[in-house]
């Protein structure tokens, strides 16, 4: 049962790499490290790294990170970092049309064969 607990320990920590961060190659971002990004060389001549794995195979390159995607990153990893906290926004404030009072004609007595209708814009409101 020891044996299985290790073994288990063993495979869970081999399966929990972490996933690529960047790396400061001279002055230049680049995303590094995971499996397929063990170890690195810096280009010569342009501003790039060939990704190597953990058997010393190259697997692909990869091209400095812009200030833009740096940005995006470090944003990415702080909100995974902290707790998420609601914070509303203020409403927007509306300006809507100020409407003028609408014009009530009298009502008549009862008896009378008389339709009256108010009307406020889209609406109308009749009676007899």
């Amino acid at each position: 049962m020891r044996r299985f607990g290790v073994l288990l320990l063993g495979l869970l920590a081999g399966c929990a790499t972490n996933g690529p961060y960047p790396v400061n190659v001279a002055g230049n971002y680049y995303m590094a490290g995971g499996p397929e990004c063990v170890s690195y060389r810096p280009h010569n001549t342009e501003k790039r790294i060939l990704c190597h794995d953990a058997k010393g195979r190259p697997t692909f390159q990869q091209r400095a990170l812009t200030a833009q995607e740096m940005q995006i990153y470090q944003q990415a990893q702080a909100a995974a970092n902290s707790a998420y906290v609601y914070q509303p926004q203020p409403m927007p404030v509306m300006n809507y049309p100020v409407m003028q009072t609408p014009q009530v004609m009298p009502i008549t007595p009862p008896g009378g064969n008389q339709v009256r209708c108010i009307s406020t814009g889209f609406y109308t409101n009749c009676r007899d």
